[in-house]
């Protein structure tokens, strides 16, 4: 669970189901406690109270208070669990393709960007990176794939049905190593080069081109 009063006197609510909501320009909550900004974060072990210039840690009292309160408060109607989890899920997988995208296809393969790399792979594509191209947008387009059927599962799902989120979250795809991309051949052979003779010349760009 999660209580946090920010300095943009921002009110950050978690409540036991893992409902997460937030109100902006809020009045501070009222305890029997004084305080300027509020930090209860159970994930974290962060319990603190700030007032003034001083930083306090919160005490067994003053936490009862607190999940008291959050134990009353009601979520907005339109927040569904499911729904959460479904933002959340494609959040990670956005993620997980941008690290992708940046570790591999503008790091290891020297793409310059997203459109690069769709030139590169793209049938017919004489790019000696090709197949290393065509196999990034494959585990990209895995990972949507994976992603999406969770959230076909989540749209059918009531609430209290919903399983914790670590096993919708474990479900997706997981970063490959570079290894995953890569052929046989070293990696400074498939790259410095600018012919097509790549690992073994004409009859291997042969092959490629027929790969779609």
């Amino acid at each position: 669970m999660l209580l946090i009063y920010d300095h943009d006197n921002v009110l950050h609510i978690t409540n036991e189901r893992g409902l997460r909501w937030n109100y902006d320009k809020a009045d501070k909550p009222q305890f029997s406690f004084d305080y300027d900004f509020l930090f209860y974060i159970e994930q974290d072990e962060l319990f603190e109270i700030e007032l003034g210039e001083e930083t306090s840690i919160i005490t067994d009292e003053q936490k009862s208070e607190i999940l008291e309160y959050l134990n009353l408060l009601e979520p907005p109607l339109s927040l569904t669990l499911a729904n959460q989890y479904i933002k959340d899920l494609r959040n990670e997988t956005i993620d997980k393709i941008n690290y992708v995208h940046e570790e591999f296809t503008r790091g290891i393969c020297g793409f310059g960007d997203v459109t690069a790399l769709v030139i590169a792979g793209r049938e017919g594509s004489q790019d000696p990176r090709r197949q290393v191209a065509r196999r990034i947008m494959e585990w990209c387009d895995f990972a949507h794939g994976l992603c999406e059927r969770l959230v076909e599962e989540l749209t059918q799902t009531l609430d209290e049905d919903c399983k914790d989120f670590s096993h919708y979250l474990n479900n997706l795809a997981e970063i490959p190593r570079v290894g995953h991309f890569m052929d046989d051949s070293p990696i400074d052979e498939r790259f410095n080069t600018d012919t097509l003779d790549v690992n073994g010349g004409e009859d291997k760009l042969g092959e490629d081109k027929k790969a779609v």
